[in-house]
């Protein structure tokens, strides 16, 4: 893997928001690392209000702790660490 991976708060953007983290990433000097459009592609993302998934790798998940520890972690970096 070699680029760039931006993360918005917001899990859909506008075509003008887009824009704007390019124009953003390109006075920074990021479009040699693979942050110009066409440089980039977007991951799908599954909607808030679809049905939780079930399958045989989130069983395995939830058997040896994986799910509990990413809660963990998540509170760990919600309250600083402390």
């Amino acid at each position: 893997f070699e680029g760039i991976n931006f993360m918005s708060r917001n899990p859909v953007m506008t075509e003008e928001e887009l824009t704007a983290m390019h124009q953003r990433a390109k006075a920074a000097g990021m479009y040699p690392y693979g942050a110009a459009p066409e440089q980039m592609h977007t991951v799908a993302r599954r909607g808030v209000d679809e049905p939780q998934i079930d399958n045989n790798w989130q069983q395995m998940w939830h058997a040896i702790g994986v799910d509990r520890l990413l809660e963990l972690l998540t509170e760990s970096i919600e309250d600083g660490g402390r």
